[in-house]
């Protein structure tokens, strides 16, 4: 019998034979990728607005606007922030968009509200801010730009190019799109000698996605003047004296040729003395 002193009982649970263990630690990695994949669910978030199309409506006039954003399908309100304007809003649907391949949803949108908006002629010109609401929250104030009837002019195609440029009368201004990547829209308009044109295209401090790239062009197409990012905006907006009297062109495309329903935008010309 072993003496007494000195022995200690061998417990043969808390040995781990090698193969064991290192399989235990080669799995562990595996254990913890596996865990950190799972990723919790997208929580339901409120409404968001982005773009709205067209950027411009018309005062004493029924308006079909589409509403671009993220988490409109279940909203239920669309409310003006300024409570003296006085809008009738008829909510008509809603639709989930499907995104282009390579887009991104937070640009361009994942869904879409229709409404018809009517302001009365009286109704004061110039940027108003919406929001709308779900029963998961309420958007950020958005713009939108209201304007007299006669001052509102509509994109024609075709206009893709010198011989098929849309005329213009400075003044006026023109909500268009480029309906498609690569697209093109031309204009003309008249003006002269000495004045000064001013022209803009506003796009991006709406929400659309459109990075505007500004042309003008003499009468036979020779370049005159470009604008690209004007006051710290992608918007385009350029400044130049005429040499002559007659026709000018202009061009609106997208700097990087991409195009779709959200890339709207409005152009303005004013020519001044």
């Amino acid at each position: 019998m072993p003496a007494a002193t000195g022995w200690k009982p061998v417990l043969l649970c808390s040995r781990v034979p090698p193969l064991t263990l290192a399989a235990a630690i080669l799995l562990q990695p595996a254990f913890a990728a596996d865990k950190s994949d799972k990723k919790e669910p997208k929580k339901p978030e409120p409404p968001r607005v982005i773009v709205t199309l067209p950027l411009a409506v018309a005062a004493g006039k029924t308006n079909s606007v589409r509403v671009r954003g993220e988490n409109l399908t279940n909203v239920t309100e669309l409310r003006f922030t300024n409570a003296a304007v006085k809008a009738v809003v008829t909510l008509r649907g809603q639709t989930t968009l499907e995104v282009p391949k390579g887009g991104d949803a937070k640009k361009v949108g994942d869904s879409q509200l229709e409404v018809e908006l009517y302001f009365a002629a009286e109704t004061a010109l110039g940027t108003n801010y919406f929001t709308v609401s779900s029963p998961l929250g309420q958007s950020a104030p958005h713009p939108l730009l209201v304007l007299s009837a006669d001052e509102l002019i509509e994109e024609r195609e075709p206009n893709g190019g010198f011989k098929e440029a849309q005329p213009l009368v400075p003044g006026k201004t023109l909500v268009g799109a480029l309906k498609e990547a690569a697209d093109v829209d031309v204009f003309r308009f008249e003006g002269r000698a000495g004045q000064q044109a001013v022209i803009e295209v506003c796009a991006a401090r709406h929400g659309a996605p459109l990075d505007p790239l500004l042309t003008l062009y003499d009468a036979v197409g020779h370049i005159l003047a470009v604008s690209d990012d004007a006051d710290g905006s992608p918007d385009s907006r350029l400044k130049f004296r005429l040499p002559a009297d007659g026709g000018y062109l202009l061009s609106v495309i997208d700097s990087f040729d991409r195009g779709g329903p959200a890339y709207v935008y409005l152009l303005s010309v004013r020519v001044e003395k």
